[in-house]
Parts: structure tokens; C-alpha cells; sequence
């Protein structure tokens, strides 16, 4: 019941869904169609600032970014590396987590419980020298897959019993903090595709806090989750409640406030909510939900990733509805694409600003590498060298292939420059688009 096909539906479903039910919805509103030249009136120059005329979901953003080789490897499906910089720890000043199957060849992972599951990294360097946890006082730096042993896996209780994944984590005051993914079997306790389940999957964020970034406390019930999505009917032929399904957070801590975006299912497609929390991370409680339900923050913006340049707020994500990238040179895939592959290949990778974190202007995509059909679930990393901030975003790549194979088997990194008159033309962008809604 629970080997690999069911859950490549399980997996696959959310995206392509919500890329078939939000389609419609995002061209009608001028989504992909909709592309703005940077008004001559705002202050500053941009093409003396060097920053694109235009700016919108389909406008091409992939020159401006650098890409990096191969960090991490040789796994059966992983993605979402999370990374800080601990410069106190001068032996490995980079630290990671990212998620799901290790074993190549396998699906979830053999002799721990549930399925995907999340893992530890460490480096000395940004761009290479990646090791993996691999047990107690063992790291492997050579991609042997089969000694990674995760520090998250799945238990046994509604909420959590099948996938724990998208590790987001900040250090305060000497503890880690990680928000993450969790899903379990609901109310009746039958996984979705059983034929005696009646309301899918329970699917939510929840916390989880450690000394070391191995051994995880974990809080006692979800910090956030669909107010229906317990004991209820999913929408047909989906595992999916609308306005639930909160996944994928990624959580930040600013001026006493832990904050908090996800994504969650909207009848536009997957859409980015956000809640806040001015007291105890690990109390569900305390947490607040500001923009969910009818109201999200950005329709159509699956795997969210947030991140604050001098008081002005990046977002990454890869949201569905784009062209497929030409078949040609990706060997085994050259050809026709069919509506599996073509829902996968048109997510890409998209950026986008804000002043507040909650109202979102979008400013175009990146294409993939040109040895991988498709990118994306994009992680953002902010790096300053002297005088100069770089953006680095790590993705992974996907197989491709026919039949399609959506795995993810390689987790890289692009990077561009963020210069303070970007920011400040950005953030003057922001009051302008803010003005002209009237939010």
C-alpha cells in the first residue's frame, strides 16, 4: 500500500492539480500575460542601476544570475537546502537541512518510518565541501547515500505520519528553531488512495527546536494547518482541502515577531499565506495567521522562500503556468512533451519584492540549466563579501526523461549581485505598485 506508486501520486498531485485548476484563473488575471516597464517616473535610473526595465511573471530574469556546480548528490530524490552561516564555528560555518529520499533507486527511505524525511549538512565553504550526517560523530563528504541518516523522521500520530520535509531554520539564542512540512492520515487514519479514506491527508507546519541541529524537540501539535483540513472531505480526485494543505514554510525573526510564510491550496493555484507569532515559537497558540483563506499574499506561488536585504523583503518560488523549455540537447527527452512533463516543466523559478512581507511585487523568472528539463524549490542565502552582498538561491534539478521522472538528483546554486541602489529603486517600485492598489 505504501511503496513507491502511491506515492509518486502523492507527491505529484498538489502541483499538477492545481496547475490544471489555477491555470484559467492566473491568465484571466493578467499572470503570465502580465509583464510592466518600470515607470520613467520613479526616482533613479535603472539601467543605470543596472536593474531590468521591466518586470512582471514572464519577464526572462536568468541573465542576471550565476550558476554554480553540484553541492550535494547521488541521492534518489532531495531537495530544499536550508542553509545558515555560524561564523562562531570557524571547522564548518555553514550549516543545512533538506529533505527526502536518500537511497538511489528507492522510494522514502528503507528502515525508517513514514517516508520523506529530513537531513543534516555541514561545510567549511559555501560553493563545496558539503558533508551529510551520517550517524553519530560521522559526516560523509564522498555522496555515499546509503550512510545519510536523517535527524526528522515520521511518527504516529494524524498529523504526522507520512512526510516530514522543507526544513526552514534560524538560530536564536543558541537553539535552533526549524519550521517543516508534516503530513499524516487524518481523522480516519486511512492514508489517501485507501479505499476506506474519507477525508485524504492531514497536512501542516509544524516546529521543532535542538541544541545541535541533530536531535529535534518537536511541538506538541501543529503551529499552523487549514481550519477544515481535519476530518473532512478532500476536493475530488485531490488530496487537497481547499484553503488548507499548509506546507512549506519558511520562517524568519525580526524585532521580536517570528514570521512565518507557507503555501497552501487556493482556487487561483498553491499560494503563499502568512502568520505571526510574538511569543513562544514552540506554542501553537501563539501563532496567528494574517493572510490565508481568500486572502493570500501571492496566488500562484508554491515553495516559498523569504529573505530581508536592508528592510526590503525577496521572495522565491516556482510557480506553474510558463512554457516548457525546449527539449533540445536533454538527450532522452528530446521531443514531444506530454501534459505530465509539460505541467512540471512550466514551474520555474520566480522572484519577487515586498516592503511588508505581505503585498508582493513580481519581478520575472529564471530558466533552468541547460542539462535539466526543470528547477526549482528554491532556497534563498544571503552572503556579504566586504562591500558587496550576493543573493544565492539553491535549487534542485529535476531527471526528466520518458516517462517523466520527477525526482529531484541534484541540488545546486545560482547567485547574482544586490546592490543598495537596487534595493532602494525596489523599495520605491514597492510604494509605487502599493499606491496604484491602494493596500
Amino acid at each position: 500500500m505504501f511503496e513507491g506508486g502511491d506515492m509518486n501520486v502523492k507527491r505529484i498531485v498538489p502541483f499538477v492539480v492545481f496547475f490544471l485548476l489555477g491555470l484559467s484563473g492566473v491568465l484571466d488575471r493578467g499572470g503570465l500575460k502580465f509583464a510592466r516597464e518600470i515607470p520613467s517616473s520613479s526616482p533613479g535610473s535603472s539601467s543605470e542601476a543596472g536593474i531590468p526595465g521591466s518586470y512582471g511573471r514572464n519577464v526572462n530574469r536568468s541573465k542576471l544570475w550565476a550558476h554554480g556546480g553540484n553541492l550535494l548528490w547521488g541521492f534518489s530524490d532531495m531537495y530544499q537546502l536550508k542553509v545558515l552561516y555560524e561564523p562562531e564555528d570557524p571547522a564548518f560555518q555553514y550549516k543545512a537541512w533538506f529533505f527526502g529520499w536518500a537511497t538511489p533507486g528507492k522510494d522514502c527511505n528503507p528502515g525508517y518510518s513514514g517516508c520523506d524525511a529530513i537531513f543534516a549538512a555541514r561545510s567549511h565553504q559555501l560553493e563545496s565541501g558539503w558533508q551529510v550526517y551520517a550517524g553519530p560523530s560521522q559526516w560523509d563528504s564522498t555522496m555515499d547515500t546509503h550512510r545519510w541518516v536523517p535527524v526528522v523522521t515520521a511518527r504516529n500520530l494524524y498529523y504526522d505520519q507520512w512526510h516530514n520535509g522543507d526544513p526552514s531554520v534560524i538560530k536564536l539564542g543558541g537553539r535552533y528553531l526549524m519550521a517543516y512540512s508534516s503530513t499524516g492520515f487524518n481523522k480516519d487514519g486511512k492514508p489517501y488512495g485507501d479505499p476506506g479514506d474519507k477525508d485524504g491527508s492531514f497536512q501542516c507546519v509544524m516546529g521543532a527546536s535542538s541544541t545541535d541541529g541533530i536531535n529535534w524537540e518537536r511541538s506538541k501539535a501543529p503551529l499552523q494547518a487549514g481550519p477544515d483540513e481535519y476530518g473532512t472531505p478532500t476536493l475530488p480526485h485531490t488530496d487537497m482541502h481547499l484553503y488548507g494543505v499548509y506546507q512549506r514554510p519558511s520562517l524568519l525573526y525580526e524585532d521580536g515577531t517570528f514570521k512565518l510564510w507557507f503555501d497552501y491550496a487556493t482556487p487561483g493555484g498553491i499560494s503563499m499565506g502568512y502568520a505571526e507569532n510574538h511569543g513562544d515559537f514552540m506554542n501553537p497558540q501563539d501563532w496567528k495567521p494574517i493572510r490565508n483563506g481568500r486572502h493570500p499574499c501571492l496566488e500562484n506561488f508554491p515553495n516559498p522562500d523569504v529573505i530581508r536585504v536592508d528592510g526590503l523583503y525577496y521572495a522565491y518560488g516556482d510557480p506553474s503556468g510558463y512554457s516548457p523549455k525546449s527539449t533540445k540537447g536533454l538527450g532522452a527527452y528530446e521531443g514531444a512533451i506530454d501534459d505530465d512533463a509539460a505541467s512540471w516543466m512550466g514551474r520555474k523559478i520566480v522572484e519577487a519584492v515586498s516592503l511588508d512581507g505581505l503585498n508582493w511585487v513580481v519581478l520575472g523568472y529564471v530558466d533552468p540549466d541547460p542539462d535539466t528539463p526543470a528547477i526549482q524549490v528554491p532556497q534563498a542565502f544571503l552572503r556579504r563579501e566586504g562591500q558587496t552582498t550576493w543573493m544565492y538561491v539553491f535549487y534542485a534539478c529535476q531527471r526528466g526523461g520518458k516517462p517523466y521522472d520527477f525526482r529531484y538528483d541534484r541540488i545546486r546554486y545560482m547567485r547574482r549581485k544586490i546592490t543598495g541602489e537596487e534595493v532602494q529603486f525596489y523599495k520605491k517600485l514597492c510604494t509605487q505598485a502599493s499606491s496604484n492598489t491602494g493596500n
